[in-house]
This record gives C-alpha cells, sequence and structure tokens, in this order.
C-alpha cells in the first residue's frame, strides 16, 4: 500500500508539471516564483517580465579653449613655417633682383625720355679707348628758338620735347650722303686694339652723329616728293634764316628723331644702315619721300617702346611668382597663379584664374 501512495503521488507532481509547461511563453527553465498561500495569486502564474533599464549615456565633455587654441597655433605655425621657407627661396634666388631692378627701370626711363647722362671724366687712357669723345660736352638743347608747326609724328615717338619740324629740316638739310653723317674711318671704334686694318667696326655714336650735324654746313631746304618745299612754302621762308645759319640750334628730339631712323633705338650706328636708310627715303636731289621717313622714325622708336613693354613684362613676371603670388597665397588665401610658392588653404582659396 505504500508504494501504491508513492507511485500516486509521482504520476500527480509529473501532470503538474506538464500542465504548467503547456503554459504560453512557459520554459522549462524560467524561474518560478512560489507566491504568499494567503494571497489570491496562483502559485502557477507567469512572473512578469524584467525589463531591463537602459545604457547609461556618458556625457562627452565640449572641447576646451585650451585644446582649440592648441590647434590654431598649430595652423599657424604650419602657415609661418611655410611662409618662412618662401622667403628663404625668394632672398636666396631673388635678393639682388630688385636693386638690379631699380638700376634697370632709371636707366630705361631715361632711355625713353633720352635723357643725358653727365660727362663723364676720363684719364687719357680711357680717352684713347673711348668710343664717344663728344659724348656730354654739348648741353642737351630742350627747345630751339625754331617756329611753325611739329612733325606730324611727333606724338608716336614719345619724346620728352616737341618736335618742331622746321628742326628736321635743318638736320635733313645738313645730310648728303652717308658720308656727310661721319667720318667712318677715323671714328674711335676704328682704332680699337685688335681690330682689322682693312675692315675696322665703324660705329658711329648717337652724341657724336649730333656733334658732326651740328657743324655741318646746310646744303638747302629739303624738298617733298612734288617738288614743294618741305613743311610748306611758308614755313621755309619764315624758317630758312634761322636754319641755314652755322651756329643754328636744333633740338636734340629732332636730332634723336633722325637717328633712330637708322639705329633703330640703339646708340651706335652703322654705315650700311645709314646709307640704307637714306637711301630709303632721301634723294639725291635732297627731296624727302615724307611718309617713308616717318614710318622709318615710327619704327624705329618702336623698337626702344616694344623692348621696354616687354622688360616689364618679364618684371611683373618675376616679382609675381617671388613676391606677390606667396604673399596672397600665405596670407590672404587667394592664388593668382605665378607658380605654386606660398600656402593657400584648399577649403577658403579663392582661385582668381579658375581650378
Amino acid at each position: 500500500s505504500g508504494r501504491k501512495l508513492t507511485m500516486a503521488r509521482f504520476s500527480l507532481a509529473a501532470a503538474a508539471t506538464a500542465a504548467l509547461l503547456s503554459l504560453p511563453g512557459a520554459s522549462a527553465f524560467a524561474p518560478v516564483s512560489v507566491g504568499n498561500p494567503r494571497s489570491s495569486a496562483s502559485p502557477l502564474a507567469r512572473p512578469p517580465p524584467v525589463v531591463a533599464a537602459p545604457p547609461a549615456v556618458v556625457p562627452v565633455p565640449p572641447p576646451s579653449s585650451s585644446r582649440s587654441s592648441t590647434s590654431l597655433s598649430m595652423i599657424q605655425e604650419g602657415d609661418m613655417a611655410e611662409f618662412y621657407k618662401s622667403v628663404v627661396i625668394v632672398l636666396l634666388f631673388g635678393g639682388g633682383l630688385i636693386p638690379a631692378s631699380i638700376a634697370a627701370n632709371g636707366a630705361m626711363f631715361d632711355k625713353l625720355k633720352n635723357k643725358r647722362k653727365d660727362k663723364p671724366n676720363l684719364t687719357d687712357e680711357e680717352k684713347l679707348t673711348y668710343l664717344d669723345p663728344t659724348f656730354g660736352q654739348a648741353d642737351y638743347v630742350e627747345r630751339s628758338d625754331a617756329s611753325g608747326p611739329t612733325l606730324s609724328v611727333s606724338p608716336f615717338l614719345f619724346a620728352a620735347e616737341d618736335i618742331p619740324l622746321s628742326d628736321v629740316v635743318a638736320v635733313l638739310g645738313r645730310l648728303d650722303g652717308v658720308d656727310s653723317v661721319a667720318d667712318w674711318r677715323n671714328l674711335p671704334s676704328t682704332r680699337l686694339k685688335g681690330v682689322s686694318a682693312t675692315n675696322p667696326p665703324m660705329w658711329l655714336p648717337r652724341a657724336t652723329f649730333k656733334d658732326r650735324v651740328r657743324r655741318n654746313k646746310f646744303a638747302g631746304w629739303p624738298l617733298d616728293s612734288k617738288g614743294r618745299p618741305l613743311g610748306g612754302a611758308d614755313l621755309a621762308a619764315s624758317e630758312l634764316k634761322r636754319v641755314s645759319s652755322p651756329n643754328c640750334v636744333i633740338s636734340d628730339a629732332a636730332l634723336d628723331a633722325v637717328f633712330d631712323t637708322w639705329a633703330w633705338g640703339a646708340n651706335i650706328a652703322t654705315p650700311d644702315k645709314v646709307a640704307r636708310q637714306l637711301n630709303s627715303w632721301k634723294g639725291d636731289d635732297n627731296s624727302v619721300v615724307t611718309w617713308k621717313f616717318n614710318l622709318a622714325a615710327v619704327s624705329g622708336r618702336a623698337i626702344t617702346i616694344a623692348a621696354a613693354l616687354f622688360f616689364i613684362a618679364l618684371q611683373v613676371m618675376a616679382f609675381g611668382s617671388l613676391f606677390v603670388a606667396p604673399a596672397l597665397r600665405t596670407f590672404a588665401d587667394v592664388d593668382i597663379g605665378f607658380g605654386e610658392l606660398g600656402t593657400c588653404d584648399p577649403e577658403v582659396c579663392y582661385r582668381v584664374f579658375g581650378n
């Protein structure tokens, strides 16, 4: 009877366990809490689900002022390092550019204005080899006593003074072939050491030409291509006495205009170039082809102007690459081209000529 009672109890326990597991959401491994016998809740009721607590949010502290200042100082140090590197490169390769440019620009503008330098103080030995013994002996004549109109192409010659047409007539009337321009065989260049005795260099300096023409005899008033006095009969009547006098004052601007027709901006001329130009616009009968002379004068002066503009363009490129562009990149974040010296922030850099 004892064994039967034990089997009955085991069967009852197994039935209760099966009933418990058959409930929805039940699990054999879910903990079952035994309720208070005095409460109305059933001991077999499912316990309430356990809700997990949300993860704790760890606040991120804002960047401190010390960190931002440190980053800013690092950026500034990087910019300054790049700037110092650019300065070293500029001073290394362009340190002598500024004084040389100042001297060259001064000489260029003096050339454009045909400004004569002071008379050099030469020793006896230097006088033997100096190519222009007349240089600086005569004062620069800005204005003469000429009356009447100016040379028609005078504005295109960029001369420092007006060029009176009667002064040009005074020069042309003293030219009678290539040998009237200079004593070619006795120029200082023919006496240089080591030159050929039969074919020496014949270099006519500008000042020597001016001295020679002022001492030449006036051969007559030049005529135009139609046989009329150059500049008109009225000008010839009023200026003939002045221009034909032995001590006629001729402005340097008029002499330079004639000299530049064959020298093309240089300070020396050679007999072949002088002969070529005289044959081009001056006839044997003292006539002058006016338009050819004007064209030769403008062309000769244009060479000087073009050379000056080219020299200025080279300076703009040099100073832009070495000084201006690096400074704009480093301090203003503006890129104007001209090389790659200097640092420009890619996020805010403004490129003038596109990307």
